[in-house]
């Protein structure tokens, strides 16, 4: 388990439990026996991420609930599986107000048109950008041409995808290791390789940073404006993260293999399945924490990139809210 900006991580298989007014965690020996304890702190803790078999009750639960704790639970190959949320008296997003403004502009097809362009766009240019920065030449004019006519979200989407998948071909020219992370296409649910792997567990930190970002705002989590919310439970963090995973997450991916500090030697399979060894998801969550709490310049402040992304979502609800003008974050 590591502690670091307020988010805890367990790797170890055990017992999270309610003692007094904090949280304890018991970590397991093979015959699930506890060979040691942890203490965290309530007050010191936003989220929790799971990505061990963890034992919890429904009081633990509730005080979680209580203090606005969120819990992200992964599956033993590093999945996503699912969010507890608080739906307590203390939780945030409780405004009756800014959900109907969200329901409004969802189903203003201009509006929601406009709000998931300038998304695609920001992550076209994010994208782009990183390309520039490896010496990478990436002619953006035609798929932001593209959108611009774009009127409809398949319209927009089709532009997203298209340019996506020139701009994962330009990978190969930024990642040294082209024999262990050679990129050919994109997969999930499982990754078939390596760097599928990496792609998709960096993506789905992303996901959930962007999600407890938005959940200290007012606005749903279940009402994106790109990603349709039909069948999902949750959208919003998915539109904002198309944003941030070319400036938070690629950038460590390239950082990380050009650097040797992730190898094919970090991979594990277990049952056909690719995951990473727990070692290496502590050095990859080091270098998200470390970005996460970096500070950059922006608007006339200095702010850590979890600032910007609260930000970015305040934009959003302004836009949604009050009308005002929204363009999506780029990093330059």
């Amino acid at each position: 388990m590591q502690k670091n900006d307020r988010t805890h991580f367990i790797l170890n298989p055990g017992r999270l439990r309610r003692q007094d007014n904090n949280i304890y965690f018991d970590k397991y020996d093979d015959e699930m026996s506890v060979v040691a304890t942890k203490i965290l702190p309530i007050n010191a803790v936003d989220e929790i991420y799971i990505l061990a078999k963890v034992d919890m009750d429904s009081y633990t639960m509730a005080f979680l609930a209580d203090n606005n704790v969120l819990l992200h639970i992964f599956s033993p190959y590093q999945s996503f599986r699912g969010n507890f949320f608080p739906n307590t008296s203390n939780s945030v997003n409780k405004s009756g107000f800014v959900l109907l403004q969200q329901l409004r502009s969802f189903d203003d097809e201009i509006k929601r048109s406009y709000i998931a362009r300038e998304i695609t766009r920001a992550h076209i240019l994010n994208d782009a950008l990183n390309c520039k920065r490896h010496g990478v030449k990436f002619d953006t004019n035609p798929h932001i041409s593209a959108l611009e006519v774009a009127k409809t979200i398949p319209e927009i989407m089709a532009v997203e995808g298209s340019f996506q998948k020139l701009y994962y071909e330009k990978w190969n020219e930024i990642i040294s290791d082209q024999k262990s992370f050679k990129f050919t296409v994109r997969s999930k649910r499982p990754p078939a390789d390596k760097i599928n792997s990496f792609i998709s567990y960096v993506n789905t930190r992303i996901y959930n940073v962007c999600l407890s970002e938005i959940y200290k705002t007012e606005l749903d989590p279940r009402i994106g404006f790109l990603h349709e919310p039909n069948y999902r439970s949750l959208s919003l963090h998915l539109d904002l993260a198309e944003i941030f995973k070319p400036i938070l997450g690629d950038t460590l991916i390239f950082s990380m293999l050009n650097k040797k500090e992730i190898t094919a030697k970090d991979f594990e399979t277990n049952a056909g399945r690719i995951k990473f060894t727990n070692d290496a998801v502590q050095k990859i969550e080091m270098k998200m924490i470390s970005k996460l709490t970096d500070q950059i310049e922006a608007g006339g402040q200095k702010l850590t990139w979890r600032q910007i992304i609260r930000r970015e979502a305040n934009r959003l609800k302004k836009c949604i809210c009050e009308n005002a003008p929204y363009e999506g974050f780029v990093y330059q």
